[in-house]
């Protein structure tokens, strides 16, 4: 039997008591945050939430209230439907991409164009610039490959990357027992 779930994505700048606010709402809904992502970007504060919601509630009260919270926020928002397919998706990669290197543009494309030229499936991605004087650049990457995809591949292409945009390219087994 499928869950009824909203994503809430949200983005604006950052002041205390968004989370609460928000939590808040949800909670006293009878909601559960079941999966999210919140980051702090330059003082812009963004969340995206994977929220579960009771079956008896309706979607419009859960909106209508959520748009409240947020409109008082100032947050720029979008509250959608979506189907439970969970079952059926990890929520994980299988190897981490971890990339080092001096700060400059094309490191994101290149690597992901490789990627997804390989039908290898970004999971999730954090990147950080770091240092006052000298910018250097980190990515990390999780990645699900496809089926009968070679490690080797990946390994390969990397190495070429690596070379080619001057960064250091690793690839580690994620380690999911440890989540």
């Amino acid at each position: 039997m499928s869950k009824k779930l909203l994503s809430l994505s949200a983005i604006g700048k950052d002041q205390t008591g968004i989370v609460s606010s928000i939590s808040k709402v949800l909670f006293e809904l009878g909601c559960n945050i079941e999966n999210s992502t919140m980051t702090l970007l330059s003082g812009q504060f963004a969340m995206i939430l994977l929220i579960a919601y009771p079956k008896n509630l309706a979607v419009s009260k859960i909106k209508t209230k959520l748009k409240s919270a947020l409109n008082k926020l100032r947050l720029f928002s979008s509250i959608n439907e979506i189907d439970d397919n969970t079952k059926h998706i990890k929520n994980y990669g299988d190897y981490v991409i971890s990339v080092y290197g001096a700060d400059k543009p094309g490191i994101v494309y290149n690597i992901s164009k490789y990627l997804s030229d390989n039908k290898v499936n970004v999971t999730d991605v954090q990147t950080t610039v770091v240092g006052s004087k000298e910018k250097f650049y980190i990515m990390l990457l999780e990645i699900q490959l496809p089926n009968k995809f070679k490690i080797e591949n990946l390994k390969s292409a990397m190495s070429d990357l690596s070379k080619k945009l001057t960064v250091d390219i690793s690839i580690n087994q994620a380690d999911t027992a440890e989540i």
